[in-house]
């Protein structure tokens, strides 16, 4: 088949984890034997003045003439969308016809919240109802939509969006299993692997060390074997995010290396974590202070370990390529097995 992608995170420089799953789908792809061709125009406004960007997400509302013809003249059978913006809302279903197939990844919360940063997920703001009622109406219906976790598709259609579309639950990979020996230490090694900001909750791990006294190793912009490597050597991973996540990647990284986490009890994480870890307040440091002294039991660890690595395996690639290929695969078609594919070789994950 030939399959077009449209997203905004170029798979080959992915910045964050939609662009880097994106790429694991399109390797999976062509090993399956399919012609796969990416469409990620460029976005040169996310900088801009708070009004200069509210013109632009407006004027992204519309379909992109110059993308949509683009891809209607390479006449592909499928369109897989990701986080669409800057790509033009409408130009999905402006290209979606009876024999394009349109299958939309979901990543987060962009597509009803434009910052990308929803702290209380419960409650629909008047920017949300707004947002949601413009871009549903641009959006269109896609033929199947994939999310991550449950959470964030009930989010979705709480805001009335895929309410009338075909929806799959497909957690993410996390990469292959590489076995770590591990014991507690003294002093604990306490990693943190993401951008130091507020909406990380840098303000958490400011409070644990001033509290205790105790160093955490903060790390940000690393490529992913760098990171595996710091995931390693540390003790705890600890992810304090003030945001409603959906499915982080360190977290997925954390399990492939057996790795205990401490986590904000917020969004997609619960649904990740399931009772593998350790899950806080993202306001209160001192339960994440009592959570890593109960850590520092040799028999509390060990077991902490052993969850992360079961998680590891119920996110385990090659099932996620399996399942993948299956979805992609309109009923009726011969699916080619994908019996060569490397996680490793495909994406610096």
């Amino acid at each position: 088949m030939r399959i077009a992608v449209l997203t905004n995170d170029d798979p080959q420089h992915a910045r964050g984890g939609a662009g880097r799953i994106a790429g694991l789908q399109i390797e999976m792809l062509r090993t399956a034997g399919h012609e796969v061709r990416v469409w990620c125009p460029k976005i040169l406004w996310l900088e801009e003045s708070k009004w200069r960007r509210l013109y632009h997400h407006l004027k992204d509302l519309c379909a992109r003439s110059n993308i949509v013809a683009e891809i209607r003249d390479w006449k592909p059978d499928v369109l897989v969308t990701h986080n669409l913006t800057g790509c033009g809302f409408g130009s999905p279903s402006a290209i979606q016809s009876r024999e394009v197939r349109w299958i939309h990844v979901l990543h987060d919360v962009q597509l009803f919240e434009p910052s990308g940063k929803v702290y209380d997920a419960m409650r629909i703001t008047f920017w949300q109802r707004l947002w949601s009622c413009l871009r549903r109406r641009y959006f269109g219906t896609p033929n199947l939509v994939l999310s991550p976790t449950q959470w964030l598709m009930i989010e979705h259609q709480r805001r009335g969006f895929f309410l009338h579309t075909q929806t799959e639950v497909l957690p993410n990979p996390a990469p292959p299993v590489e076995f770590v020996s591990r014991q507690t230490r003294d002093p604990f090694r306490l990693l943190f692997a993401g951008w130091m900001t507020k909406e990380k909750g840098s303000h958490v791990l400011d409070e644990i060390e001033r509290v205790t006294g105790w160093q955490i190793e903060k790390v940000s912009g690393l490529d992913h074997e760098t990171v595996i490597k710091k995931m390693k050597e540390a003790d705890v991973l600890l992810v304090p995010s003030l945001i409603a996540e959906n499915q982080p990647t360190v977290i997925l990284e954390a399990a492939s290396v057996g790795l205990p986490v401490i986590a904000s009890r917020i969004g997609g994480i619960l649904e990740t974590l399931k009772d593998y870890a350790f899950t806080c307040s993202s306001s209160d440091a001192y339960e994440w202070i009592r959570a890593m002294k109960t850590l520092r039991d040799e028999k509390t660890y060990q077991t902490a370990v052993a969850h992360m690595y079961q998680l590891a395996q119920e996110h385990d690639p090659r099932s996620y390529a399996e399942k993948f290929l299956t979805l992609m695969t309109p009923k009726g078609k011969e699916r080619k097995e994908i019996s060569n594919f490397s996680y490793r070789k495909s994406l610096k994950f």
